[in-house]
């Protein structure tokens, strides 16, 4: 967000006149007038938490939802004290927009990675099974033509659309179109997250063949139904064992370091490195983890080893590659 007033001081009185101005509009439903006042808050670098919570609020009610989206994946990244707050908001916002696929992958990789506060549980529960729900009664036609536009969208590139298709379809059977769906695993030109979530679609329904899978030209035969998951396999377990100091000294940076290797493995699987390589991945997600975190400030480039650089920069290569499914 570019604020205007970089060397200007809002007073304390002129603030709090502006917040409750705002909350005053935003309870009197005027929100257009409260877009205004938190505007004039945020060009002082004077938002607070609880005012872009309401500029979120005022969004959703003026129906603009990308400009609410856009805003609750910003708080989510940069707040990480109110993370599962704007996760709330944010899970509301795709449900109610009817993205219910979207709502059903992202708690269930949260659940996968991540430890949920009590208080959010049930309504989490909630979105997640009324979500389930209502793509379990799409109809067949439905199905049949999200499919075909799959198959399209495979072949044209759209990766955002890919991945959306892709969540749609993993809550029918695969095996009607297995036959179309296997010679795209070994495609060099496919994106790996999705041939990542193929695959899992073939886990899910327990295909027993051997299927040709390449990523980063590598390519080798693998048997879904034989397949651990991300985080089960070998070398995966290697290294949060490797992390089992930080999961005990500090729990929430654990946590963020699991989800970053998660993420790396997630795009690279069912590939891992090889076993030698535990340590230095083990050290890369954390130094990683602590710099999205703004936990350390050091200048790492200045005297880290030149494997430990490489593999942090290859770790943070591909989480673009994984986040580019939810950019705008």
């Amino acid at each position: 967000m570019d604020y205007e007033h970089h060397d200007v001081v809002m007073f304390p009185g002129w603030r709090k006149e502006l917040e409750a101005k705002s909350f005053d509009a935003v309870k009197h439903k005027n929100y257009e007038e409260a877009l205004i006042h938190i505007e004039q808050l945020e060009s002082f670098n004077e938002a607070s938490n609880d005012i872009l919570t309401a500029k979120v609020i005022c969004f959703i009610e003026l129906s603009r939802y990308d400009e609410a989206i856009m805003l609750c994946r910003k708080l989510m990244r940069e707040d990480d004290d109110h993370y599962f707050k704007y996760l709330h908001i944010y899970l509301s916002i795709l449900f109610q927009t009817s993205q219910y696929s979207e709502v059903v992958d992202l708690l269930d990789e949260i659940k996968e990675t991540s430890s949920l506060p009590v208080e959010y549980e049930e309504s989490f529960e909630q979105l997640y099974d009324m979500s389930k729900q209502f793509l379990e009664n799409a109809t067949d036609q439905e199905s049949e033509e999200h499919m075909n536009h799959f198959l399209d969208s495979l072949e044209n590139g759209n990766f955002q659309e890919q991945w959306k298709l892709l969540s749609y379809h993993r809550k029918f059977p695969i095996q009607p179109y297995l036959d179309q769906l296997i010679p795209y695993l070994s495609d060099t030109h496919l994106n790996p997250v999705i041939k990542t979530g193929i695959l899992q679609w073939c886990m899910d329904e327990d295909i027993d063949q051997g299927i040709e899978v390449e990523k980063f030209d590598e390519t080798d035969w693998f048997t879904p139904s034989k397949l651990p998951d991300v985080l089960d396999t070998r070398f995966a377990q290697d290294v949060l064992s490797e992390l089992e100091e930080v999961e005990q000294d500090d729990p929430t940076l654990f946590q963020f370091t699991k989800q970053v290797l998660y993420r790396f493995l997630y795009i690279k699987f069912p590939f891992t490195p090889p076993e030698s390589l535990t340590h230095t991945v083990a050290d890369a997600v954390i130094a990683l983890a602590k710099s999205y975190l703004q936990l350390d400030q050091t200048d790492w480039s200045s005297y880290i080893p030149e494997e430990l650089a490489t593999w942090m920069k290859e770790i943070e290569r591909l989480e673009k590659v994984y986040f580019s499914q939810i950019e705008d």
